[in-house]
């Protein structure tokens, strides 16, 4: 079990000397809010300067996601030397004033539309994103080029924070099984749908409880349900492929069981459509997780000195 906290204990950790300060579970912009605050004499409950905090702490937490990375799009959203994208870097006035730029010398770039979309990334609601520092109103936020690969970022708007905070706990779930095998050349796809089609015979008649999901990949797996029913009407008149792999995900308490229609798929090199090969199989074990919050009076940081 962890709760998300916010930046009081980065802030106490830096007021009393420390030089590295190191965390449990904290909300991504309260790595940036503690500096902030520390730093730049911020108060607690100045609301409008800790919701620029994190706007800081948000552009950051996914690294070079903000000067290039994710964003990349060939012919649409292109980026100049991907391979060497240039770590973010977030200047920060004791006015509120907030410009991303990033190191000299290094690939990507910092512009609108980079800073944009990450401002958005994982943002539930951009009128009140519930942070354990402050609630984030993103509603009048705007974003400026300055300069070459420089943004400002203004018009934030912070409320007080939220009475409560998250909590995750971690739970065992199901066995979890994969299993994959290839066919390439001609008719490949035709034997793949026929390998696919001789694994849910076989699973029917050996474990009718379970729901596999079977994809096609190398062909339209992302739309396929776990029949691949949409996916054979889709394609009655697709272009011939010579290279299709078919993969099959199960889940089952039972680990025997995986195991089980796991070798079904094994099976296919003798016992299925001609030139199966690359068969791969693999089981673990599942972990869920299960969100709840909890009143933030109950959580007090606690600090250890090394």
């Amino acid at each position: 079990m962890n709760i998300y906290t916010g930046a009081d204990g980065i802030t106490q950790a830096l007021e009393q000397g420390a030089q590295i300060v190191l965390c449990g579970r904290v909300a991504d912009p309260s790595l940036a809010v503690g500096p902030a605050r520390h730093g730049l004499g911020w108060a607690r409950d100045d609301w409008q300067k800790i919701a620029i905090a994190t706007v800081a702490g948000h552009l950051l937490e996914c690294c070079t996601q903000v000067t290039g990375g994710y964003f990349a799009h060939p012919g649409i959203k292109d980026v100049p030397d991907l391979a060497n994208l240039g770590c973010p870097i977030v200047e920060l006035g004791e006015d509120g004033s907030l410009v991303i730029t990033k190191t000299r010398g290094s690939g990507g770039f910092v512009s609108e539309r980079t800073v944009r979309e990450q401002l958005l990334y994982e943002v539930h609601d951009p009128r009140r994103y519930l942070t354990p520092d402050v609630v984030l109103d993103l509603g009048t936020a705007c974003v400026r080029q300055q300069g070459e690969n420089r943004v400002e970022v203004s018009g934030i708007q912070g409320h007080p924070q939220p009475e409560t905070l998250k909590g995750l706990v971690g739970l065992r779930g199901l066995w979890f099984g994969e299993g994959e095998i290839s066919y390439a050349g001609p008719a490949a796809l035709a034997r793949a749908r026929l390998a696919r089609d001789v694994l849910l015979q076989r699973f029917a008649q050996l474990a009718p409880q379970i729901e596999p999901w079977i994809d096609l990949s190398g062909v339209a797996s992302l739309f396929n349900d776990s029949r691949g029913e949409y996916l054979a009407q889709r394609l009655e008149h697709a272009p011939e492929l010579e290279d299709v792999r078919v993969r099959v995900g199960l889940m089952h308490p039972d680990r025997g069981l995986i195991d089980a229609l796991l070798g079904e798929v094994e099976s296919l090199y003798t016992n299925g459509p001609a030139g199966g090969g690359g068969v791969r199989r693999h089981v673990s074990e599942s972990l869920t997780t299960q969100s709840f919050l909890i009143p933030r009076d109950e959580i007090e940081p606690s600090l250890e000195w090394y």
